[in-house]
């Protein structure tokens, strides 16, 4: 068979789309224009009329997508016996299920997807500068984004803690946590803290949960032998803990084993948000420390704005930042 035949043969098959009226046969022209296409590049043709197959395969999908949505088929799999082996009477009414229809669900999500998409983006889907998949996550993060649009300027207008129920997309916070449950009483090197510091069950009692939105990001600092802490704080939280990012601090700390010069943000995600970028590692450079001994690098705040999207919170925070709030002790810090 010569590309002339093919393009003949094609040309049939658009008219028979067309025509056709049933979603069994719009399947049918869809699995053959797949496998003309399939055979056409085994056999070395033209880009250009493979690619006309599969926009033919596309135009049979979408099609077929159309008349489930127009007329959505009925739910089980029609006519059988029951469990106790008694025959159930058929269906009155005249739609058939997916099964009956030899669709499988799958499928017919799919050419749902198709039908619904724009022209201009469903031509860029057969065409191959796109795929449904890439169009749906478009879509899904447009949503998204317009939602934390919303929630951006409800933080900024927000007086009360009450106010703030949900709204946030990623959430810092630098605990002050109390070394007396760690193990070691007595731990030689360690500088008392200049704060109030809180127990593991006083952490466990901020309502992180509260202020996050449904997809959010959690960056959780942490010393060495604060960290089986964190896991717990995660669990509590509604988060799934994903890694550690280390930050290798410029001097040298104390330690009762070993000289401490790093300290880590665990970074967990509730939800299913995506980071910003592809490039993060999981160590930090080495920047300096804030004017505390305890205080972190001022260099963490646009780090995390590269990877994650606002709005943003931060907890037990000491700096004013534009697009930021702060909970502290005080209240609300905008």
């Amino acid at each position: 068979m010569n590309e002339n035949t093919s393009l003949m043969l094609l040309s049939r098959a658009s008219q028979a789309l067309v025509e056709a009226d049933t979603v069994v046969r719009l399947k049918e022209l869809k699995n053959l224009a797949l496998t003309a296409a399939d055979w056409l590049k085994r056999k070395n043709a033209g880009d250009e009329i493979i690619q006309k197959a599969k926009a033919l395969a596309f135009d049979a999908e979408r099609k077929m997508g159309e008349m489930l949505l127009t007329k959505p088929p009925k739910r089980g799999a029609g006519p059988g016996r029951g469990k106790q082996g008694v025959s159930q009477a058929p269906c009155l009414s005249d739609v058939p299920s997916l099964k009956e229809l030899g669709i499988t669900t799958k499928e017919s999500s799919v050419a749902k997807k198709l039908a619904s998409l724009p022209e201009d983006t469903f031509v860029a889907v057969k065409s191959g500068v796109t795929t449904v998949t890439q169009v749906q996550r478009e879509i899904r993060e447009k949503k998204r984004e317009e939602k934390r649009r919303a929630n951006r300027k409800k933080a900024e207008e927000s007086k009360s803690i009450k106010e703030l129920v949900g709204i946030f997309t990623t959430i810092l916070i630098d605990p002050p946590w109390d070394w007396s449950d760690e193990g070691d009483v007595n731990q030689l090197g360690r500088a008392k803290p200049d704060y109030a510091t809180m127990t593991l069950g006083q952490l466990l009692e901020i309502p992180v949960k509260d202020w996050a939105d449904k997809d959010c990001h959690l960056y959780c600092w942490s010393t060495n032998r604060s960290l089986p802490k964190v896991y717990s704080l995660f669990d509590v939280w509604g988060f799934r803990y994903i890694t550690l990012l280390t930050w290798p601090k410029p001097s040298f700390g104390m330690g009762n084993y070993f000289r401490g010069q790093t300290e880590h943000i665990a970074f967990g995600v509730k939800g299913s948000q995506l980071l910003k970028r592809k490039d993060a590692s999981t160590l930090l450079p080495t920047w300096d420390r804030g004017e505390h001994h305890s205080s972190k690098p001022l260099e963490i705040y646009e780090f995390i704005e590269s990877c994650s999207p606002g709005p943003y919170l931060e907890i037990f925070g000491r700096n004013k930042r534009d697009g930021w709030t702060i909970i502290g002790e005080g209240g609300i810090n905008g």
